[in-house]
């Protein structure tokens, strides 16, 4: 890991003040990360403010607007000027410099193109439905393998990892569970009503990108299209048991109904 390359640190955040001081510290302090660079993506709560107090120690790029995690993550690679992209999610409460340089060693020791990795308990196991192992926010590339997708990747909203997945062959990727690694529910962030509508963005904008790789029927289209404005959750449950492609309907029982009735 001697003469490695440069690294950059990109964390895309919306409304998380209650966690995003602690992780940019954790990265300021590793002697393996070389910059920070926040995007903040149209937050509305004191986000802004902490990101302002770190002063020149990190690169801050200010979205006035709400854009999508996929629009956020652009805007960071842009400004980054690392060979070595290393994507955060700005809602883990126990973030550490284990964390970091777990994520980064199979890249700086070239074995794999791309790390993904997932919240794991103190044994390593996965303890959520397995469909999270592929969206999880903790990834790490090369920034020349992103340069040639960026302007699709801006479209993509709550759907970027399902693009950041389809980008690279299986042998190329690298899964590592991230031990002790916790991050925040919404309803942990949010009021109810505030986080069943952003688990529902979400859901729908992976659902729309599992169905653009997948291919979907008119009649699937239409509901998942419905599902985006939808406030009762009873109404919704209504709505998926007429889906017909089981790998989206699935999708949605376990991103929606299992963690919404928590």
């Amino acid at each position: 890991m001697n003469n490695r390359k440069f690294i950059s640190a990109i964390i895309p955040i919306f409304n998380e003040e209650k966690t995003i001081a602690k992780i940019i510290k954790t990265l300021l302090k590793s002697d393996l990360i070389d910059e920070v660079v926040c995007v903040n993506d149209g937050s509305t709560d004191q986000s802004l403010t902490i990101l302002k107090n770190f002063k020149n120690k990190i690169k801050l790029v200010n979205l006035k607007k709400n854009q999508g995690k996929g629009f956020a993550l652009v805007e960071g690679i842009k400004k980054a000027k690392g060979e070595i992209i290393f994507f955060i999610d700005a809602d883990l409460t126990t973030f550490s410099h284990d964390h970091i340089q777990t994520l980064l060693e199979p890249v700086l020791k070239n074995k794999f193109r791309v790390v993904l990795g997932y919240p794991a308990n103190p044994t390593g196991k996965w303890y959520r439905p397995n469909i999270f192992q592929n969206l999880t926010g903790e990834r790490v590339y090369y920034k020349k393998d992103l340069i040639p997708y960026l302007k699709k990747m801006a479209k993509t909203r709550f759907g970027v990892e399902i693009f950041l997945n389809d980008l690279f062959n299986q042998k190329e990727i690298k899964k590592i569970p991230l031990k002790h690694l916790i991050s925040l529910y919404k309803y942990e962030k949010r009021n109810p009503k505030n986080a069943f509508k952003e688990y529902l963005e979400e859901a729908v904008e992976i659902a729309r990108a599992i169905g653009r790789r997948e291919g979907l029927l008119p009649m699937d289209k239409q509901i998942i299209d419905k599902l985006a404005k939808i406030t009762d959750f009873d109404e919704f449950k209504k709505k998926i048991s007429k889906l017909r492609s089981k790998q989206i309907k699935q999708f949605f029982e376990k991103f929606i109904l299992k963690y919404i009735k928590i």
